[in-house]
């Protein structure tokens, strides 16, 4: 009888998840076979590769058509490959895509649910218009002097470091510099993260979201693989523990400022307004927005300068290049930098953008149809095939694929800045480091002049050669969300 019985269950299980696996396929949307719990993503789990790694294979191997049809786990995604599409979906159709693909419930998680990049409908739209203007030009440029004062602690960090002779490491040099940022400019406290080896506040920092070990990796691709059975489990992005000490980082600052009538230019103040002058914004608001730092400022930003720095270390022509620009502009503007002259300098922001295409560190994004939409792909390179999406189906555009294609880009494997001072390519749906349309990053003025800030303080004082510590051919960790190099990006640095 019991045999009979799990026989029974055991065929009902597999005509179930045989039948879903079949999503795409009942819908004429090409793509390849999935397997069973694991789908297309079955290397991942096995440690084998990188998620994003996965989908940008497929997009490599799916050349003639517009979209492919995949399984995360078991839940179908349509990974979207025309750039006419993905502008659609970011910018001309928005309304049929206007949330992130992240679920987290405010209940369970109600910090990272806080988080701009995951706050959905209506709720986003009045949060994302109130914090708009926290990072206007002008709040950013009233940033400028903190960023400063961080970029000078990084130096003589350096300067002390280089007296042991040992090689550094770029992303530890990245995660001092923008962590000290986002200590200084969203919570208003001193970070010590050039005065000790692990402090406090790094601590916290690297307990909110880094993947520490295999399981917590293994965690996250649960989450972002099986997210209502994560909810269901009541799984956290941000440990109990961490939001405590948030919490009373935020409460801290926030009671001090009132008691010695102190005011700072930086977002802790500039949101703690908000909530002043509107009902929109409590307490853990605060938090959460404050804490948002941690994955946009810090977690993504250091990655990005460390591979910025790599990558000019790796191509002397073009750090000779850019060091001339940065010392022709600081003794143009009296001997100094200014938040005008940062931004000024074109082959600075060229070396930026080269080394954001080059080295993804958001492998993709992960958008969700929240109205029925129909797409039919005009561009006669692909095959003309129509694709009904469903509410609630999430959309893949993949990043890595995107802007390592040889169609956009010619030699896409080699670092060169040039092809962004001559618009070698004007299509600006395959170049999304931000993301785009009304979703596009909301600190990304502020991400982008903290990083130039470091690196025109750091090239104009210092030669960057790498170091033999280094591992090549460059691997990486496949359970981190974002592009994290297996075994560090070592350098070599010597005074100008």
């Amino acid at each position: 009888m019991w045999l009979l019985l799990l026989v029974l269950v055991s065929t009902l299980i597999y005509i179930f998840v045989k039948k879903s696996l079949n999503y795409w396929v009942e819908r004429g949307v090409p793509g390849p076979q999935p397997f069973p719990v694991v789908g297309n993503v079955g290397r991942n789990f096995f440690g084998k590769a990188s998620q994003g790694q996965i989908f940008t294979d497929i997009y490599r191997t799916y050349q003639e058509h517009s979209f492919v049809g995949i399984f995360r786990g078991t839940i179908p995604y349509l990974l979207v490959r025309d750039p006419d599409f993905i502008r659609n979906i970011t910018v001309k159709d928005f309304k049929h895509f206007q949330d992130n693909n992240v679920t987290v419930d405010k209940d369970v998680d109600p910090v990272f649910a806080r988080n701009p990049f995951v706050i959905k409908g209506t709720e986003w739209k009045l949060k994302r218009a109130q914090l708009t203007s926290c990072f206007s030009s002008g709040k950013i440029k009233g940033f400028y002097p903190l960023l400063e004062e961080s970029a000078m602690k990084m130096i003589k960090y350096i300067e002390h470091q280089l007296m042991t002779s040992a090689p550094l490491e770029c992303r530890e040099i990245s995660v001092r510099f923008t962590l000290e940022n986002v200590a200084s400019c969203a919570f208003g406290i001193d970070g010590k993260c050039f005065e000790e080896d692990y402090p406090k506040f790094r601590e916290m920092a690297d307990e909110f979201l880094s993947p520490r070990g295999l399981l917590r990796g293994l965690k996250l691709t649960f989450i972002f693989s099986w997210p209502s059975l994560a909810k269901l489990l009541r799984m956290k992005f941000v440990a109990k523990e961490v939001e405590d000490k948030l919490l009373e980082t935020v409460r801290t600052s926030l009671k001090y400022r009132k008691e010695n009538d102190v005011v700072r230019n930086d977002f802790l103040e500039y949101v703690s307004q908000l909530s002043t002058n509107t009902d929109l914004f409590t307490e853990m608001d605060i938090v959460g927005h404050a804490a948002s730092f941690f994955s946009d400022g810090y977690e993504t930003s250091s990655r990005v300068m460390g591979f910025f720095i790599f990558e000019l270390a790796m191509n002397p022509e073009c750090q000779h290049k850019l060091r001339e620009e940065i010392i022709n502009s600081y003794e143009k503007h009296g001997n100094s930098f200014s938040y005008e002259s940062i931004n000024e300098m074109e082959y600075l922001d060229a070396c930026f953008n080269e080394s954001m295409r080059k080295n993804s560190i958001l492998h993709h994004l992960a958008k969700v149809c929240t109205e029925a939409y129909t797409y039919t792909p005009t561009n006669p390179e692909y095959k003309k095939l129509s694709v009904n999406i469903e509410p609630g189906t999430p959309i893949i555009i993949p990043l890595t694929g995107l802007h390592t294609d040889p169609k956009y880009w010619k030699s896409p494997e080699k670092f060169i800045p040039e092809r962004f001072l001559t618009r070698e390519n004007t299509n600006k749906f395959t170049y999304l480091p931000f993301g785009e349309g009304p979703r596009i990053c909301i600190g990304q003025r502020f991400g982008t002049t903290q990083l130039k800030v470091g690196i025109a303080h750091l090239f104009k004082n210092f030669v960057v050669e790498v170091n033999s510590k280094t591992q090549f051919p460059l691997t990486y960790n496949p359970y981190h969300i974002l592009l994290s190099p297996v075994g560090g990006l070592w350098i070599n640095l010597r005074k100008v």
